[in-house]
């Protein structure tokens, strides 16, 4: 080892030769190591940081003519490297907590205009004659035809038949809100595809 740190010290440091770059990465990785880790405070990402440096330096194969030359473009690389985690990090964060605030919003609009769909189409079916009006609503609690048959003391025919009859004027009555509710199909489906 005495004998590499001569060589490596007096000489070109050539990364292309295999034995160079091993005494190299040998003597450098723990400064190298701790000046990466003084700048991040997180062990495991600086370890790959400084990693990636040596690794970087290795695949590219330059060739230094002293020792100085070396050292000052490792610093600089492991500098670049760990500024462009430390930004990449942050934009990442950014982009999860907008992506957070955006789920939550689109949750809190969906809800909102879920409870305005559901309150309109329930003045409609208010606004509905008494028979369908009853049909819709004992349908919407869940009753069957033969539920609301008995119920209402009508044959299951008369239900359904109120029951198509009431649709079709709710679908009338609530064409405005189709528009909207195909708009926010869209919206929700652009958003989270």
């Amino acid at each position: 080892m005495a004998t590499e740190r001569i060589h490596i010290e007096t000489s070109e440091i050539d990364l292309k030769d295999a034995q160079i770059f091993k005494a190299v990465f040998n003597m450098f990785y723990p400064r190298a190591y701790t000046f990466t880790l003084k700048l991040l405070q997180d062990e495991v990402v600086s370890a790959d940081i400084t990693q990636e440096a040596f690794l970087y330096m290795w695949e590219k194969a330059y060739c230094f003519p002293d020792l100085l030359a070396f050292k000052s473009y490792l610093y600089s690389c492991l500098k670049n490297k760990t500024l462009n985690y430390i930004r990449d990090y942050r934009v990442e964060r950014g982009m999860q907590e907008l992506k957070d605030v955006f789920v939550d919003e689109v949750d809190i609009d969906h809800l909102i205009i879920k409870q305005e769909l559901k309150a309109r189409i329930l003045d409609e079916v208010n606004r509905l004659g008494g028979v369908k009006r009853d049909v819709i609503l004992l349908r919407l609690e869940g009753y069957s035809y033969d539920e609301i048959s008995e119920e209402l003391g009508l044959s299951i025919n008369t239900v359904k038949t109120h029951k198509k009859q009431a649709y079709k004027d709710l679908r009338i009555h609530l064409s405005d809100y189709s528009q909207y509710v195909l708009m926010l199909i869209v919206l929700l489906a652009i958003c989270f595809c």
